[in-house]
């Protein structure tokens, strides 16, 4: 039996004040553009809540854990993620995989790995 059939994106809640947001949309994608050119990164994007304009979700997906690991052990991550902070009121990280999806009318199941643990950035 191979390796699990998984995948993994990191994810981002931010509360922005009205004021930052035109800044913070335009510094999260200079962020992005950076993250996005990390080996096994794939497509980063930012969403804004309908229901709740101050809210903002960033998504990458990612090859794997190890991807994402060496990500958010990188010299430059802290300072680089440390703008768009910096311009929210609240920020929540976390990781997430995919358990189930459904295209085209058709759904697969996905089997993580157990062992999978949070991926927290180098302190």
């Amino acid at each position: 039996m191979g390796e699990p059939v998984y995948e993994i994106f990191t994810y981002g809640r931010f509360e922005v004040e009205p004021d930052n947001q035109e800044t913070f949309v335009e510094t999260w994608a200079e962020f992005a553009s950076w993250v996005s050119a990390r080996p096994g990164a794939g497509s980063i994007r930012l969403f804004r809540d309908v229901r709740n304009p101050g809210r903002f979700v960033s998504l990458g997906q990612w090859d794997d854990a190890d991807a994402v690991r060496s990500f958010k052990s990188s010299p430059e991550f802290k300072e680089r993620l440390g703008r768009v902070v910096g311009l929210a009121t609240e920020f929540e990280p976390t990781e997430h995989v995919t358990l189930a999806k459904a295209t085209g009318g058709s759904a697969e199941t996905h089997s993580p790995p157990e062992d999978l643990e949070a991926i927290h950035a180098q302190t």
